[in-house]
């Protein structure tokens, strides 16, 4: 019995998705560039929503873990450095890929969160994934004494991963690493005790 690889098929959507977006990649597409087989395709994901559905699951899974990666891996840095080193690490990135990816959960969210509430949803759970990461780290620098206490930690995280995806919005649009990078860091400045 042939044993068809769940995990080429979720890459492959990613990759689509993230290149060409959820209404420009067809299910058609999908079947061939990862010779899934259609029939296991609606047996396991039951529609391209349903797909696109798990594809942000594994993507967020993963966007969770590498936030986590960056603010955790390092234990000789405060809260703040931490924050200013992710900041540096995605500006730097997107620099580096000349703003042609981008977080498929933004993308996604974009796209297709004022047409389909099931993606609207799942893009949804993702955005907290990864918005937990950032509060653990806001709570380490309220402990810390270096991260305002007057406001709650969950709040600031918000204004935090809200700023990292309107400047990357921006940046795209200029080109403009370093305006991305301050817009950025302006956040951080204003949580600064």
């Amino acid at each position: 019995m042939v044993r068809h690889d769940i995990n080429k098929v979720i890459g492959v959507g990613q990759e689509l998705f993230q290149t060409q977006g959820y209404f420009n990649t067809g299910t058609e597409e999908i079947l061939e560039k990862s010779g899934y087989p259609r029939s296991s395709f609606y047996y396991h994901f039951k529609s391209k929503e349903g797909f696109a559905s798990r594809v942000l699951e594994q993507y967020g899974d993963g966007a969770a873990e590498y936030y986590k990666s960056l603010l955790f891996d390092d234990s000789d840095c405060s809260a703040m450095e931490k924050l200013e080193k992710l900041v540096d690490t995605i500006t730097d990135t997107a620099v580096e890929r000349e703003f042609k990816t981008e977080c498929l959960v933004q993308k996604l969210s974009i796209e297709c969160a004022g047409f389909n509430d099931v993606l609207r949803l799942s893009t949804e759970r993702q955005l907290k994934k990864i918005l937990t990461v950032l509060d653990a780290c806001i709570k380490e620098g309220q402990q810390q004494k270096e991260i305002r206490q007057d406001m709650d930690s969950m709040e600031i995280a918000g204004m935090v991963q809200s700023q990292l995806y309107g400047a990357f919005i921006l940046g795209r649009l200029t080109l403009d690493g370093e305006g991305m990078k301050k817009n950025i860091k302006r956040v951080l400045d204003y949580i600064r005790v």
